[in-house]
């Protein structure tokens, strides 16, 4: 008979899986990781099988484990999916909501929204947390997460919010005194302004890719102070093409390689599909993606413009 203490431990043996380890486990179901270890050791005793290689480095399914992965994963997963669903289906919103994303989008869209989400849902609060990528999403305790580069975690789950068209741009100060690059590679011998987590910039030219090493003279992970550093005359950027056709029309930014192919700028919504979402976490991601997707051509205008 399978008893409440066995699905326990199948259910620590499956999160552990996903997540890639006992303690990014642990943190999800907000317990010990020694806990976890414990469970999954008992389960491994209970069915005289070894399920898992794991040492300091290394953390593996053996046959035996990877065949009851698969077997109780699924169960789990429609388990929680139901749950879900009678957690939403309840009356009032009631709780907190951790969301990071960058500054700017903050500043000119997520601010406002959670503001209004709060007001008709007033028992619950909204914590925003300022970051471009996923990275700490499980250390943090994060909810929701807005990021411009994709998740590369396992059990993290990732919807595009938007993709916009972009530009290289510099000022016209700077190209007056640096002159205009005549070819891709020619961006070489310029000032770029970048993130810190671009190490190239992979454009199109008369139909050839070209990845473009960069090495900027100026890095910093916020697009609008790249932006700014590029109208200031610091060198040569990639911005939203909406934003720079306003800027050019203030004689701040002037298109540079107008006829280079550059790649399309990315957010993406990142959650966990592992843990049990709260209703009020599931509402105020479906209200981000329903007015990003009518807002998202304005946002970068009213930013940057």
């Amino acid at each position: 008979m399978i008893t409440t203490k066995n699905m326990t431990n199948l259910y620590w043996f499956c999160l552990s899986v996903e997540c890639g380890g006992f303690s990014a486990a642990s943190i999800k179901a907000n317990t010990s990781a020694p806990t976890v270890s414990r469970s999954v050791a008992n389960l491994e005793q209970q069915l005289n099988e070894k399920l898992l290689h794991r040492d300091s480095k290394n953390f593996q399914l053996t046959n035996a484990g990877e065949e009851i992965y698969n077997k109780f994963s699924e169960l789990f997963r429609g388990l929680e999916e139901q749950w879900q669903g009678l957690s939403n289906a309840q009356g009032e919103l009631t709780g907190n909501i951790h969301i990071s994303c960058p500054e700017p989008f903050a500043d000119f869209f997520l601010q406002a929204l959670a503001l209004e989400f709060m007001d008709i849902h007033p028992n619950v609060n909204i914590h925003v947390h300022f970051s471009s990528d996923a990275e700490t999403f499980i250390s943090e305790k994060m909810d929701l997460a807005i990021v411009t580069m994709p998740a590369t975690a396992s059990h993290l789950i990732q919807r595009q919010l938007f993709e916009t068209e972009l530009a290289l741009a510099a000022s016209p100060t700077y190209l007056a005194r640096r002159g205009s690059p005549k070819s891709v590679k020619a961006l070489l011998e310029h000032n770029v302004l970048a993130g810190n987590n671009f190490p190239y910039w992979q454009l199109y030219e008369e139909g050839e890719s070209i990845k473009i090493p960069v090495k900027p003279k100026y890095s910093i992970n916020s697009l609008r102070l790249n932006i700014q550093a590029a109208i200031s005359g610091a060198g040569i950027c990639l911005m939203p093409k909406v934003a720079l056709q306003r800027l050019s029309e203030q004689n701040q930014l002037v298109a540079v390689l107008p006829n280079v192919e550059c790649p399309k700028g990315t957010a993406y919504m990142v959650w966990t599909d592992r843990k049990m979402i709260a209703s009020r976490v599931v509402a105020f991601r479906d209200l981000v993606f329903e007015r990003m997707s009518h807002n998202a051509e304005s946002l970068w205008r009213t930013m940057f413009g």
